[in-house]
């Protein structure tokens, strides 16, 4: 019977220890809390000093286009320009990243009123872009970023000779400077991965040569778009 009551004794010590101690281990032990204080600092991390990242933009706008023409006029449009990229950056300082642009561009250009010829041309950019976080989440960023590119351009055209017609390929190669800078928004849905929103600017230079004749022209673009992405940080 003593030891029946010691036994009893002895647990219900340890139970009163026990609910004495819950809310202190609570407390300290509360994973919603920890987790989100975890959370904060691992997003808050993506712009610290020698952090990579790597990801893909697209944009798409209506361009403005001048070109000049094979008869030494020049001709001037409204024309359509699409853009991808893929990208490499590192946190050289906090919140500065550097990296390089690799893409592919395709736009109209005005020839003559037979027909327009489509260009593509790939673009290589070293490109410097500055963070600004809003929130652990939200954070916003300008970009600049300058280099050449290259590619060329096809159309089909009418060849007199004597009296006789035929459709042939008239190709051009391509090759300029692209610089563009612009204005965005991004929003981290994980740790590691960021969606990305902006307002970009670009200018190009370039000189085509046509495959038909040993003639250079001169080309010049200039285009106000909107661009989407994602961004992995790792």
């Amino acid at each position: 019977m003593m030891m029946k009551t010691a036994v009893h004794s002895v647990l219900l010590a340890l139970f009163v220890v026990l609910v004495l101690a819950n809310p202190a281990a609570a407390q300290q032990q509360n994973p919603f809390t920890n987790g989100t204080v975890a959370e904060s600092k691992r997003l808050g991390s993506a712009f610290r000093t020698g952090r990579w990242n790597t990801g893909i933009d697209a944009s798409f706008a209506r361009t403005s286009a001048s070109n000049e023409l094979p008869s030494g006029q020049v001709a001037s449009d409204a024309t359509l320009f699409l853009r991808v990229d893929g990208s490499v950056g590192v946190m050289v300082v906090k919140r500065l990243e550097v990296g390089a642009n690799i893409g592919l561009l395709v736009r109209r250009l005005n020839r003559d009123e037979e027909a327009a010829a489509t260009e593509t041309a790939l673009t290589i950019q070293p490109m410097a872009r500055y963070h600004l976080p809003m929130t652990d989440r939200f954070s916003t960023h300008v970009h600049v970023s300058l280099g050449p590119y290259f590619g060329g351009s096809t159309r089909e055209i009418t060849i007199v000779e004597g009296d006789q017609q035929r459709r042939a390929e008239e190709r051009t190669r391509t090759l300029g400077l692209i610089t563009s800078t612009g204005l965005g928004v991004g929003y981290r849905v994980s740790e590691g991965l960021q969606v990305r929103f902006g307002v970009d600017l670009t200018w190009l230079w370039g000189r085509e040569r046509l495959s038909t004749s040993d003639t250079s022209l001169s080309v010049t673009t200039t285009h106000i778009g909107t661009s989407a992405g994602l961004r992995y940080f790792f």
